[in-house]
C-alpha cells in the first residue's frame, strides 16, 4: 500500500471506509507504518499549535507540490523488517520513514518558516500607566534613585545578603539577584503596599550607570488587588518574550524570570541591558 495515503488519512480526506480501516490496521500492526503516521502527525501538530495558519503564496505552493509529486514518482519506499520499536527510539536509531515522508517533513518546516508570524511587542499608552501599574512604578522609582530621593535601605554587594534581607523584611516570594561584570551590586529596598512587601535592588557601574530592578511574583499582577500590569504586556512576557522600550536616555525592560515579572530601568547602554537581562 502507498504510504502517502497516510497523509490523506490524517487529513480525513479518504471516503472509502474499507480503505480507512485497512490503513488504521496497518498503523496499529506494522511498526513502519506506525512510525510514518507518528512522524506526519507530529509535524502537523507542531504546525497547528505553534503557528497561525496563513496561506503560502500560490506560486510557492505550486512549486513545492510539483516537487513533492516528482520526488514521489521517482522514489519508492524501502521495505524494512517489522521490528517493534518505540517512536523516539525509532526516530534516533534508524531512518524508518520513506523518502517521500522526509520530503513532507522538510516541506512542512519550509511552510512553517514562510507562514510564521512574529508577535509584535505591545504598545504601552501613557493613559494606561496608573499609579498601581508596575511599569509606572518602576519608572518613577528609577527617577527617584537618580535624583537622590530614594536610597538603598541596605548596602551590600553580595546576592545572598540581599536575598536574605528580602526574606527577613517580609517579601513572601523567592527572588533572583544575578551578578554582572559591567555593574556592581549596590544595595536593596523593600517597599510596602497594602501590607505586602516587594523587592527592589540596584546596581552601579564605573561610568555612573544605574541599573534598577523591581521584581514581583506574577500572582500579584494577575489579581490586580495591589499592583497591576497591562494585560497585553503580561501575555507577551508569559510567552517568553523580552520587552524593551527606550525613552529619555533610559532603557525600560520587562522579562519573566521563573515565576517573577522583572522590571529593569537603567541609563546604561541598551546592548548591555538587553544582553544581560534578556538572556537570563
Amino acid at each position: 500500500m502507498n504510504k502517502e495515503l497516510i497523509t490523506a488519512y490524517l487529513d480525513n480526506e479518504l471516503r472509502d471506509e474499507s480503505l480507512k480501516d485497512e490503513i488504521k490496521h496497518l498503523i496499529d500492526s506494522d511498526p513502519e507504518y506506525k512510525f510514518e503516521y507518528q512522524i506526519q502527525n507530529l509535524v502537523k501538530s507542531i504546525a497547528k499549535e505553534k503557528y497561525k495558519r496563513q496561506p503560502a503564496p500560490e506560486h510557492l505552493r505550486r512549486r513545492i507540490l510539483n516537487q513533492i509529486a516528482s520526488e514521489i514518482n521517482v522514489q519508492s519506499p524501502k521495505e524494512s523488517s517489522a521490528k517493534q520499536v518505540s517512536f523516539w527510539t525509532g526516530l534516533f536509531s534508524k531512518p524508518a520513514f520513506s523518502f517521500a515522508t522526509a520530503i513532507i517533513i522538510v516541506v512542512s518546516i519550509i511552510l512553517i518558516l514562510f507562514n510564521r508570524t512574529t508577535q509584535q511587542p505591545p504598545v504601552i499608552a501613557e493613559d494606561q500607566l496608573t499609579p498601581d501599574n508596575m511599569f509606572y512604578q518602576a519608572e518613577n522609582n528609577f527617577e527617584a534613585i537618580i535624583q537622590g530621593k530614594l536610597a538603598p535601605q541596605i548596602m551590600a554587594d553580595n546576592p545572598e545578603t540581599i536575598q536574605k534581607y528580602f526574606e527577613s523584611s517580609g517579601v513572601r516570594y523567592s527572588t533572583l539577584v544575578p551578578t554582572f561584570k559591567e555593574w556592581k551590586l549596590l544595595g536593596a529596598v523593600v517597599s510596602e503596599d497594602k501590607g505586602e512587601k516587594f523587592a527592589h535592588h540596584v546596581y552601579a557601574g564605573e561610568k555612573g550607570e544605574i541599573v534598577y530592578v523591581f521584581q514581583v511574583d506574577e500572582s500579584y499582577l494577575k489579581t490586580h488587588e495591589i499592583i497591576s500590569l497591562n494585560e497585553n504586556l503580561l501575555e507577551y512576557l508569559e510567552q517568553g518574550n523580552c520587552f524593551i522600550k527606550t525613552e529619555d536616555n533610559k532603557v525600560v525592560l520587562f522579562k519573566k524570570i521563573d515565576h517573577n515579572i522583572c522590571a529593569v530601568v537603567s541609563n546604561a547602554p541598551l546592548p548591555d541591558v538587553q544582553n544581560n537581562f534578556c538572556n537570563i
